[in-house]
Parts: C-alpha cells; structure tokens; sequence
C-alpha cells in the first residue's frame, strides 16, 4: 500500500500531451498503474478547469492474497533421533555418521555416540548386581532356616520335651504308689513294734515328698503345652516373617539393579543408530536455542541432546513448505486454503499447494527479535515434480480471500475525514463528497459496501481537492479521531467465504497491513 506526497500531485491546467504524461506518471508512483491508465482511457482526458486525477469505479474479483518465503521440507519422511539419555549437562559426541546424502536402507549404519561413559558405568553396575545377588541368596537361606526352625521346634523339640515331662510324671506316680505303699505296710509293723515311730514319720514324709514330685511334672507338661509351645512357635514365626520380608526386600533391590544394567546396555546398544526405514540422508542442521540463536551444525564431535533429532530420512512423495508468518496477517490464513509454490533460483514454474496446518504458538524469538511474533504454516504442495529437494527455497503466495463480483476502489481515493471515509465523485463539472462505507482491502483496491456504484469517478488525489468540496464541519477532537477501516474487515474474515480460483493463486501481490495507511487523511 502505497501513499503519495502531497507534492506529488500535478495540476492539470496544460493541456495536451505534457498532461497525458504528467498524469500517468502520478498514477504510476501512487500504484494504480495500468488499471487507472485504462480508465483515463475510457473516459478521457480532464478538462483543463478540473484539477481531478480521474479513475472509474468498476467492479472485478477482489483477492488478497499473502506471499512468504520458505524452506521445502519432507511432509511424511522420518526423523532419526537420539534416544541416549544426555549424560551430565551437556549430551553425547557424535564418534561417526554417515556422510549426508547417501541413499540407506533399513538397518544400515548411520550414526554412532560416544558411549564410554556408559560403558564404565556398566562395569560399576555389574559390581552392584552381584552384591545385590549375594546378600538376596543369603537372605534366601536365612528364610528357609528359620521356616525349618519351625518346623523342628513344632514336630521334633517340643514333642521331644513333652515326652520328657510325661516320662517324669510316670516316675513321680510310680514313686507315688510306692511310697504310699511303703507307708502301709511300716504302720504293720509299727502296730507290732518292729518299726518305730521316727521310722513310719520318714515313710509318710518319702509319700509327701513324692507327691510334690508329680505335681511339679504335671505343672511343667501344663506350662510346656499353654505356653513355651506358643510363645517358642510365635517367636519362630516371627523370625520367618522378618526374614520373607528381608528376602523380599533384597529380591527388589536385586531386581532394580539388574534393570538399571540392562537399561545401561540397552543405552550403549542405543548409541550405535540405523535406519529405520530407506530413504536419502539428511542432516538436521538447525538453530539451537540454548545458544543464543548460534547455528547448530551436525558433524562428528558435535554434542547431542536427548531427543534432538540428527538426521531426517524424508519422503520425496510428500512434501510442504514451511513458513513463518508474522502475527499481523496470521489471523488471515486458515487451512484448506489454497496456495502457489514457485522455486527461488528455479524455471519459474508454479506448483499448486493448500495450507496443511497452522500453528497456534509463536516460534522462540531471541533478544535481538523479542519484539517480533512469527507463526508457522506449512503448505503442502499438491503436485510433487522431481526438482523438489528438501532445503530449497520457494516463494509461496497464499490465497487468504477471494471476494467475486466486488465493488472496488483504490486505495488512494479514499479520504479520511473526522471519523468518516469519504470518496470524491465526479458529478457534471463538480466534485462531491460521498460518505463510504468499506470492507477488506489489499496493496492496491478497497471492497466499496456503500456509497459508490459502478461507473463512478473518483478522484485519486482527494488531498489536493479538499478545497473544490463541501465536506461537513468537524470539531477538533474528531480530527484527531483515528479511523478504523478494519472493523469492516475482521467482520468480512468472520463470515464464509467462497474459495479462489485456482487461476487467482498464481497471483504475485502481497497483502499489506489492514490499516488506512494508503487512506488520505484532512491536513
């Protein structure tokens, strides 16, 4: 969008060639170019009392369209990437690669990390599975003593015991009747005088003393059965418990670090990486954030990060063009719409292509673009040729709108005056004022809504004819009332529109900023 000086304008009081001339080069500068030439054609040159650059009002499709450029890259091709956790803080060296643009096949060689940090990490490990190994067989063993501990008191030492106790009762009664019987037969003898009566108190204390005897055993067999037995068996069985557990415990510290050592071969294996499906190598050279926008650059002793990719194997089929969008006209591109790859440096041949996705984060700026927000969009260009290569530049021109059948005018015939647009009209040998209304607008022409029809003619150097026309009062406050000619359009972006023509997408315009900067404004 254009916007022509003041001084720029040419007073057509000359008549003749030198006015034929003098107006199509303000036209020229202003951009309206062979489209105002045509209307002064059609309708003539002006009168030499008419200071007016004239252009007729007509209506035509209406498009706008936004052209970026990009680098073509494969839509469907695969990414290797290193799957080696970074080791410290930095990553791991690239020891070999492959050289890029070799043609691989599944399971060939490309890529090999520095692994000697794992290796020796390894050897570490092995060290702690085998503690881990020992102190879970020890544990083991410790288990199953204690279960057989058990067992042994259970079935073996307490019946051993009881038997024991049992044998001492049979004595004591045994003991017992003797005694009882003793007695018996030493108060015969004591009735006849052969035993005397210190003798008969010594056998009825021997019966006494028998009797304590069998009472002590049977109260040993009662404590040994109430209560050593359970108090013996819990004490065991808690020793097998600890020990399970122990055991258990050991099983999982063994288990975990027998995963840690195959997670550490399983690494090493991981630093040595193949294709995982055929393809051309190449190189993820790219930008790395971590170091202030320096260019990253794969090569062998360049440091790898986790998941950072390295190489691209891209599919040849399927290919796009990624660009960066600023966020002013990132609002105006959807999906689906359809768009024009030309190669930079290449025949000049035009590839169909739609908008295949539109990213909804800006990229990561750094300190020198903070200001600046960029949106990605990926174009996917719908007639793959064989001069496609991944890395090229191409020149996509996107098709954001495509009104048919419009009102237009151009930009340099609207005047902003107070909160109001106004374009001027030729009627009869006078100039006047007509309040507009506008919809979407590109480098060159507005959507008119209202206030013109077609074959109207309108000035193109509305500054210079402020004083030829009756323009309504306004206060000073509404001269400094900023006039907003985008309402019309986000409005317009809203509603559905119909798509372009395939014949419109080849078009070459770039969109400029919604805003009334080609606008005149009141001086």
């Amino acid at each position: 969008m254009f916007r022509r000086p003041p001084h720029a304008l040419i007073r057509q009081r000359h008549s003749g060639g030198a006015l034929l001339w003098l107006a199509l080069l303000v036209c020229l500068a202003s951009g309206g170019g062979y489209a105002w030439w045509r209307s002064v054609q059609a309708s003539g040159a002006a009168s030499g009392t008419d200071d007016a650059v004239l252009h007729t009002v007509e209506r035509q499709d209406f498009s706008l369209q936004i052209t970026e450029r990009g680098e073509i890259q494969s839509a469907g091709g695969v990414e290797v990437k290193s799957a080696v956790k970074t080791q410290g803080a930095t990553g791991n060296a690239i020891l070999r690669i492959i050289p890029e643009g070799t043609q691989v096949e599944p399971g060939d060689f490309l890529v090999e990390l520095d692994s000697s940090t794992l290796v020796s990490d390894r050897l570490l490990q092995q060290i702690n599975v085998n503690t881990a190994e020992a102190a879970v067989i020890e544990a083991q063993n410790l288990y199953e003593t204690a279960i057989i501990a058990q067992q042994e008191y259970v079935d073996g030492l307490f019946v051993q015991e009881k038997q024991t106790i049992e044998s001492e009762i049979f004595v004591a009664e045994e003991d017992l009747s003797r005694a009882k019987e003793y007695v018996q037969y030493s108060k015969r003898l004591a009735a006849k005088g052969y035993v005397s009566e210190l003798q008969l108190q010594a056998d009825r204390f021997a019966v006494e003393n028998a009797q304590k005897a069998l009472d002590a055993a049977k109260t040993k067999l009662r404590v040994l059965e109430d209560f050593t037995k359970a108090k013996t068996v819990k004490q065991l069985e808690s020793d097998a418990a600890i020990t399970s557990a122990k055991w258990e415990s050991l099983k999982n510290s063994y288990q975990l670090e027998t995963d840690k050592l195959r997670e550490i071969e399983d690494q090493i294996a991981k630093c040595v990486i193949t294709a995982p499906a055929a393809g051309t190598v190449t190189y993820a050279h790219g930008e790395d954030q971590r170091g202030g926008g320096e260019e990253f650059v794969v090569e062998e002793g360049a440091v790898i990060r986790e998941r950072q990719t390295i190489i691209r194997l891209p599919d040849i089929s399927s290919m796009q063009v990624e660009v960066e969008v600023n966020e002013s006209l990132i609002q105006y591109i959807r999906q689906g719409m359809p768009a024009a790859v030309k190669l930079v440096g290449g025949d000049g041949k035009v590839l169909r292509g739609r908008v295949a996705r539109v990213n909804q984060y800006a990229e990561p700026t750094n300190w020198r673009r903070a200001n600046v927000k960029d949106y990605k969009a990926f174009v996917a260009i719908e007639e793959p040729t064989a001069q496609l290569k991944t890395g090229m530049t191409a020149s996509v021109t996107i098709s954001a709108m495509f009104v048919p059948d419009s009102l237009v005018t151009p930009v340099q015939s609207i005047y902003a005056h107070g909160d109001k647009l106004y374009c001027f009209v030729k009627e009869g040998d006078q100039l006047a004022p007509h309040e507009v209304t506008v919809g979407p607008t590109n480098d060159r022409f507005f959507v008119v809504e209202t206030g013109l029809e077609a074959n109207d003619r309108v000035a193109l150097n509305p500054r210079a004819l402020v004083d030829q026309v009756a323009l309504p009062e306004i206060s000073s406050e509404q001269k400094q009332h900023a006039v907003d000619t985008g309402s019309d359009w986000r409005r317009l972006q809203e509603a559905p529109k119909p798509a372009a023509p395939a014949s419109d997408a080849s078009g070459d315009t770039t969109a400029a900023k919604q805003t009334a900067g080609g606008v005149a404004g009141q001086g």
